[in-house]
């Protein structure tokens, strides 16, 4: 059953894949402005980590 609000898509499980993607490329990107690209790996990654969990809560209720 969708609502109005399903116009922004929030799902913890897209984002993280998206949160992934881009650690990924920024691996690849290298280093760019005040963050190295393995500062901005680790940063994504634990994003992706923290919306990972979340979306396994999300399941488990």
């Amino acid at each position: 059953m969708h609502n109005q609000l399903d116009i922004f898509d929030h799902d913890p499980a897209v984002l993280a894949a998206k949160h992934r993607e881009a650690a990924q490329f920024a691996l690849t990107a290298g280093d760019q402005g005040f963050f190295t690209a393995q500062e901005r790996y680790d940063h994504l990654t634990a994003e992706a980590e923290r919306l990972e969990r979340l979306a396994a809560m999300q399941v488990a209720a």
